[in-house]
């Protein structure tokens, strides 16, 4: 009895000396991308709209009229600008969370009452320029084209519209991405009218890479669930198709915005280049990827 005591005060002391260790941040992104840790406290008025540190950035680069030297997104824990959409929730000012996101600047984007000057940050992985957020920066922004990386967090500027208020900047390095074979899309969740390249088949004909129309037969039940369409609205189905930024939200907390979704009309031909046409079973509905913002013929 008395041995048995003795083996489980041991075992209880080297359980309390065992260093604690703390719980990682989940994935936000496919291929390894992950939520960065927490940085700095807050500095005071973050609430409404302040900026929070991020260990990495030179903080002093967002009032130079230069951005800090440049590195890779790898090295800094960048996210893409879109995935701060998708799991916006894990990224709020009010909350003292932080990121740092990658992507091009734009050009000029509206959001009263931000603190700096407003810019898209566009997504340069995925939407050919169609996936894009608004950053407020104080000091003189970089010029339109420069790929950047961002530190900061959500905020709402005063028409209740959110805003990615910047901390810090720097430079990033790296090979630039591989360039679509289409026009590059303005930014933001904008449908344009226009004729396709040659080349475009209907979407019940689609090949990989190819370009097709379609018409909507049903609209998405939720975000990331497809487009259900046809080579018109009122025909077969033919595919499920899943626009650019389209995904479920972390933890399905989905705090997107009516301007940050597509809306696409019934009896409407619409085009988009697609990725791969993909069917679990010869007998399956495809599941199509779009690479760029639908376009209305």
């Amino acid at each position: 009895m008395t041995r048995h005591r003795l083996v489980l005060l041991v075992m209880g002391a080297a359980a309390c000396g065992e260093p604690r260790r703390e719980a990682q941040p989940a994935r936000t992104e496919p291929g390894g991308g992950s939520g960065p840790r927490d940085a700095a406290p807050r500095p005071p008025g973050a609430d409404s709209g302040g900026s929070a540190t991020s260990p990495g950035i030179d903080a002093s680069a967002v009032d130079d009229s230069s951005i800090g030297d440049g590195t890779t997104a790898d090295a800094l824990g960048a996210i893409a600008a879109w995935q701060a959409v998708v799991d916006r929730d894990r990224y709020l000012a009010r909350r003292d969370q932080h990121a740092v996101l990658a992507g091009r600047v734009g050009g000029e984007a509206i959001a009263p009452g931000a603190r700096g000057v407003v810019r898209w940050l566009v997504d340069e992985r995925e939407g050919n320029g169609a996936l894009a957020v608004r950053i407020a920066m104080s000091g003189q922004p970089p010029a339109e084209g420069a790929r950047i990386a961002v530190a900061g967090a959500w905020a709402l500027d005063d028409q209740r519209r959110w805003y990615w208020q910047v901390a810090s900047l720097s430079a990033i390095e790296g090979p630039d991405p591989t360039p679509s074979p289409d026009p590059p899309s303005a930014p933001g969740h904008q449908v344009a009218t226009g004729s396709p390249p040659s080349g475009y088949r209907p979407i019940s004909k689609a090949r990989d890479g190819g370009v097709v129309t379609f018409g909507v037969v049903r609209a998405p039940r939720g975000e990331g669930d497809g487009w259900l369409v046809a080579d018109d609205s009122f025909g077969a189905p033919a595919a499920y198709l899943f626009l650019p930024g389209e995904r479920p939200s972390y933890g399905g907390h989905d705090l997107r915005q009516a301007d940050e979704r597509w809306v696409l009309k019934r009896g409407v031909t619409y085009w988009v280049r697609i990725d791969r046409v993909r069917r679990r079973t010869p007998q399956d509905t495809a599941r199509i990827k779009a690479t760029t913002a639908p376009v209305r013929l």
